[in-house]
């Protein structure tokens, strides 16, 4: 509120600036005129205007029913406030009968600002109704005139509850001639009963009382539902009495409908807000599994690190100690990964490098590394592939199948997710033997996809299921070519940034378990980020809930499709991936050749001779890559700074670089910059990996730019950095 001039009759200075000190601070921004006296105040009054008096009671020379009547007298329309402390309940009922508009003690200031406000409004009211009655007196003999282009359904109505004058707006609202409407009610002009009952029943009302009223209501037109608003007026006759009644009435319909579709707009709030609020519990229960699941693999590495330093134990302890500890890093591992692929999820950073993959060494490599976790809990893991064309059902033995990991044993891969950076082409040799039935089967599903990304798919729904499995229970993997939409050669999904080159055929994964199957309530949301079926601290399985979002947004890139079944809890579940299938011979044969390859360079010792520097600042990931290194027979050497590292590398030559980035005084980046600014015989050209702990796509691509071939994330494997170096050393 602003623009507002008040009169303030108190004697009081303090009280004065108090009470101007709590206007000013609730927002009534108002010039206050502060007089003390009778004659002040009367001379106020009679040379300004305002739009509230607030006046004292008890006052020098005179009391506050004089100051009312003096303010009645001149201005009686100003709202007239008591601010007292010395006001009885009998003086105050004498003054509101007086005229006064309302009092606050002021033990109870606190009522001041809400009694300004309200007085504020009803003077306002009030000025508006007195001006709209004086307005519709000045304009009587102007009403035909102007009620004939109004907008609004403008009638007169007699005592008999007739029409006796209606204006034109009304019969091109209803369709209905004047003349029907003239001497007739509501209920013989043919509206329905419900609606004439309740309308007459208003009028009568208003002849009765003689006060103005209104009413909403609707009516059928040939549009529809025609809203109105209309408000009832009484016309007196010469004696005071009513002898007709006005009524205005206006088209709301577009109003309410708009109405209607605010209320829909805050329900839609509403159910956001809801969902924002189960989106924070979920986050909050996530956050609490997050931490019990970093928490309990470090509590065993510890726990055994500590053991394995303060005591001596003997072999069989030993052992276990070490299998322990790995077992539990590689969880650790695998968490991170999970989250880092999420994060790349989230921010559209997950990208694929694809090229012709076939679908069964990928699957088989799955299994082979879910294998001993499903023999620890006596579950039936089967491979079946099925080809309807030849009738024939092929099925890799559950004993039979060969190890898929590369330099790796089998005890490695228990609670081992398959690395990314990991060559799958350079497995596929020891899975497709010649003219053996996985070979023959497997050469119908070829896909173009990232053989470690449709990897990690298998293996996600594999753990997934073994799991949930119990002890004794049964896994299946099923593929299988079915039909699908025809669709054009170089489409590109609106889902996938692959081109999809193939027929009106797919390649279709499905994973069934025996397990605790999934409650119908959950099934939608199985495959969303953060959600799983039990949250709560009893729950029986662990994990973050981010495998099969994982899953989905692997298989979308891809441009598959993902889906889950389950008959409910205890019976099972059923995940089904679908892939469109590469129909290309040359792709075929550039498969075949690329796993020969690899397979024979894969089968020497990749790193005989070759001369390696090792740079980082950490003592302990020094001494394992040298000794990895070493043991895959490279001659290495490591340093712990990067100005060390330039001093070594004009003596000893290195084949290979391999630098941490992450180091004090000077990182990774800027010891690749100056390598790379060092003339070809001094080492300027030489091939480096970027081996760190930062493993955003972002810092992949800086290491890039700072002239690294390649950027590996902690931790890494010792095969897969041999792998890498050997890899660097032949290009």
């Amino acid at each position: 509120m602003s623009g507002l001039r008040f009169l303030l009759l108190e004697d009081n200075l303090l009280d004065a600036e108090l009470i101007h000190a709590l206007l000013t601070e609730n927002g009534i921004a108002c010039e206050l005129v502060h007089v003390k006296t009778q004659a002040e105040f009367q001379t106020a009054l009679e040379q300004n205007s305002f739009d509230l008096i607030l006046s004292d009671y008890a006052l020098p020379g005179f009391d506050g029913i004089t100051a009312l009547g003096i303010a009645q007298h001149h201005c009686p329309e100003i709202p007239f406030i008591f601010v007292t402390a010395t006001m009885g309940e009998e003086v105050a009922i004498e003054t509101l009968k007086s005229g006064a508009t309302d009092y606050v003690l002021k033990q109870r200031l606190g009522r001041l600002i809400p009694s300004v406000r309200r007085a504020l409004r009803e003077a306002q009211y009030q000025r508006a109704c007195k001006m709209a009655e004086a307005e519709l007196y000045r304009r009587e003999q102007e009403f035909r005139a102007l009620a004939e282009n109004s907008p609004d359904a403008i009638t007169r109505i007699d005592r008999e509850l007739r029409y006796c004058y209606v204006n034109p707006i009304i019969e091109l609202a209803t369709r209905l001639p004047l003349e029907k409407w003239i001497g007739k009610t509501v209920a013989e002009i043919g509206y329905p009963e419900e609606f004439s009952t309740t309308w007459e029943a208003k009028l009568r009302q208003v002849f009765a009382t003689g006060s103005e009223s209104s009413m909403e209501f609707d009516v059928p037109s040939y549009k529809g539902h025609i809203y109105y608003q209309a408000r009832i007026v009484p016309e007196y006759a010469p004696d005071g009495s009513v002898q007709s009644l006005l009524s205005i009435a206006r088209d709301v319909t577009q109003y309410k409908r708009s109405e209607q579709a605010l209320r829909e707009n805050e329900a839609q709030l509403r159910q956001q807000k809801e969902e924002l609020e189960r989106a924070n519990k979920i986050k909050d229960e996530f956050l609490a599994v997050l931490s019990h699941e970093l928490r309990s693999p470090l509590n065993a590495i510890l726990g055994w690190s500590k053991i394995l330093r303060t005591r001596n134990l003997d072999p069989k302890s030993f052992n276990r100690a070490l299998e322990t500890i790995e077992r539990n890093a590689k969880l650790q591992t695998q968490l991170i990964e999970d989250l880092l692929d999420v994060s790349r999820i989230i921010r559209g950073k997950l990208t694929l490098r694809p090229y012709p993959t076939n679908l069964v060494p990928a699957i088989e490599a799955a299994i082979d590394t879910m294998r001993l976790a499903a023999q620890a809990k006596s579950i039936d893991l089967q491979f079946l592939i099925l080809d309807s064309e030849l009738e024939t059902k092929f099925q890799i033995p559950n004993s039979q199948s060969p190890p898929i990991a590369l330099q790796s044993s089998p005890s490695q891969e228990i609670a081992a997710r398959p690395q990314q950076n990991e060559p799958l082409l350079a497995q596929k040799s020891s899975v497709e033997s010649p003219g053996s039935l996985s070979q023959i089967a497997g050469q119908k599903f070829h896909v173009l996809g990232d053989p470690s990304r449709l990897q990690q798919v298998v293996w996600n729904l594999l753990s997934n299921a073994i799991k949930f499995t119990p002890q004794g229970g049964r896994v299946q993997v099923l593929l299988e070519r079915v039909g699908g939409d025809e669709k054009d050669e170089g489409e590109t999904s609106s889902s996938s940034p692959l081109p999809i080159h193939h027929s009106s055929n797919h390649a279709k994964i499905t994973v069934k378990d025996t397990g605790i199957g999934i409650k119908s309530e959950f099934l939608p949301y199985v495959f969303d980020s953060f959600r799983q079926g039990d949250g709560s601290t009893t729950r029986k399985y662990g994990g973050l809930g981010l495998g099969l979002a994982i899953v989905r947004h692997l298989v979308e890139l891809h441009g598959g499709t993902v889906s889950a079944e389950s008959s409910g809890e205890g019976k099972g579940a059923t995940f089904a991936v679908e892939l469109p299938i590469l129909e290309d011979r040359k792709t075929r044969k550039f498969i075949s050749s690329s796993s020969q390859a690899s397979s024979a360079s894969s089968a020497l010792s990749p790193l005989e001779g070759v001369r390696v520097l090792v740079v980082d600042d950490d003592t302990d990931s020094r001494d394992f890559l040298t000794f990895a290194l070493q043991d895959f027979g490279a001659i290495a050497t490591a340093v712990s700074s990067a100005s060390l590292a330039l001093e070594v590398l004009t003596t000893f030559k290195p084949d290979v670089l391999i630098s941490d980035i992450g180091m004090p005084e000077e990182d990774g980046y800027s010891l690749m910059r100056k390598v790379r600014g060092l003339p070809s015989e001094e080492g300027g050209e030489i091939p480096a990996i970027a081996l760190t702990a930062y493993a955003g796509e972002r810092d992949r691509q800086l290491a890039i730019s700072a002239g690294f071939q390649k950027h590996l994330s902690k931790p890494v494997m010792p095969d897969q950095i041999a792998n890498i170096v050997a890899e660097l050393v032949r290009h």
